[in-house]
This record gives structure tokens, sequence and C-alpha cells, in this order.
């Protein structure tokens, strides 16, 4: 297993609703990103839009390393593995 780096986390989307993303980690706990002007969102690999994020949806978040509440990437698809589920 590969560790993962510090400025990602894995989870599921609960709502996206403009530039703002909230998901749930593992843990259950919610989390509330901003997405940056440039961010840069994919689903199973191919160029998407954060409004097509629905919820429930497994997604691999990036933050700015100075500002985790700023998204900086958001990576959805099958290979991504849903919160609360092991590898």
């Amino acid at each position: 297993m590969t560790k993962t780096p510090e400025n990602t986390h894995d989870g599921k989307v609960v709502s996206v609703a403009g530039d703002k993303l909230t998901t749930t980690c593992h843990e259950g706990k919610q989390h509330c990103h901003t997405m940056a002007k440039d961010a840069k969102v994919t689903c199973d690999g191919k160029t998407s839009k954060a409004a097509d994020l629905k919820a429930g949806t497994p997604v691999r978040v990036t933050t700015q390393k100075d500002d985790k509440n700023v998204a900086t990437a958001v990576d959805s698809g099958k290979h991504v593995v849903a919160a609360g589920t092991k590898a």
C-alpha cells in the first residue's frame, strides 16, 4: 500500500455548491473545502467539473500545503477507495 501525501485525503462527497465542496472522511467527520479557481477535477481519469460530483461519490481531495481548506484537485472514480473501507 502506498502512503498518501499529507495534503490529500480520501472521502465521499456530501455536497457541491458553487465553489464549496463538502466531504466526509472515514471517521464520518465533515470537511469543507473551497475549490481553487484553477482546481483540477477528474472522474475516472477524464477532465470533469465540480458540479459533476454527486453525493456519495468516493473522492481524493488534494489541498494547498499551506491551507488545507483550499482544494487544488479532486479525483473521483472507481479507483478511489471509498471512505470507511480498506484498500
